[in-house]
């Protein structure tokens, strides 16, 4: 069940850290500050959408959220730019990769000023204010959840055969990572005696860090086939990146014939027990 104190409780604890973050990320947008940044926002959008819609809508809470959802794009945005880097400097110096990591960089640089003017914007919201007017009821509340939880895991189960019967099926797998990891929220917003549902965020954990590690080769791929007629060297990365990507797909199927099969205590079935509150 989820509780309305606790709830309000948690809400705005993800306000203020989103706001304590956004203060670190001004003084210091490194790689750690952006995925704090990034994760405190997924926290508070959990919290955000179990509100029902009349309680999101208009309000003071829906315009920071926005804001808040744009700068977790641009960021996101920033993190793929810095994977490709971290993954071309593993690769000899020659003219192509060389042009290409200088247009990387000045195209960070740019998504980065963006970013940061996003960041003064949230940083300069009252967020003492924000939550005064919202008047929710617990069965409200609990409604919406019901209905969110239940729609990610639908998405999981429906999407997990075709991943795993399609390595290379890139949009089934982005979906999937991306309903792991909205589900993973989700469940942190139960209360820390429901050992299902913390046992489920470990392995929602374990699937979104190996997904989000394959959609990091799809992203490098993607973006050095998008720059047009290749050179030897870099259509050399590329292969080299695709073999590396089968692998870590590899131990994708492997973990899931580990962790996934059906078993009492198996993930799918798992999960499935959750829509039980629905």
């Amino acid at each position: 069940m989820l509780n309305l104190l606790p709830f309000l409780t948690k809400l705005s604890e993800n306000l203020q850290r989103v706001n304590k973050r956004v203060i670190k990320y001004l003084k210091d947008p490194n790689a750690k500050q952006i995925h704090d940044v990034r994760t405190a926002i997924r926290r508070l959008d959990a919290t955000f959408l179990t509100l029902p819609k009349k309680y999101r809508n208009g309000s003071s809470l829906s315009e920071y959220v926005l804001i808040c959802k744009e700068l977790f794009k641009v960021n996101s945005e920033i993190r793929d730019f810095d994977i490709i880097y971290e993954k071309l400097q593993k690769y000899p110096s020659n003219a192509q990769r060389d042009t290409v990591i200088e247009v990387l960089k000045a195209t960070r640089d740019s998504s980065l000023e963006h970013a940061k003017t996003l960041a003064r914007s949230v940083k300069s919201t009252d967020i003492s204010k924000i939550i005064d007017k919202i008047g929710v009821t617990e069965k409200e509340l609990q409604k919406r959840y019901n209905k969110i939880l239940s729609r990610l895991i639908s998405k999981i189960e429906s999407t997990f055969p075709d991943v795993l019967t399609n390595p290379l099926g890139v949009e089934e797998l982005h979906d999937l990572r991306i309903a792991c990891k909205k589900l993973r929220y989700m469940l942190e917003l139960l209360p820390d005696e429901n050992k299902s549902a913390m046992q489920t965020r470990k392995t929602l954990q374990r699937l979104q860090d190996i997904l989000g590690a394959i959609h990091d080769y799809d992203f490098t791929t993607g973006y050095l086939k998008s720059l047009g007629q290749s050179s030897k060297e870099i259509q050399e990365i590329i292969n080299i990146e695709n073999e590396e990507r089968k692998l870590k797909f590899e131990e994708f199927l492997k973990y899931c014939n580990r962790r996934l099969d059906i078993s009492p205590d198996s993930f799918l079935i798992r999960i499935r027990s959750f829509k039980s509150l629905t």
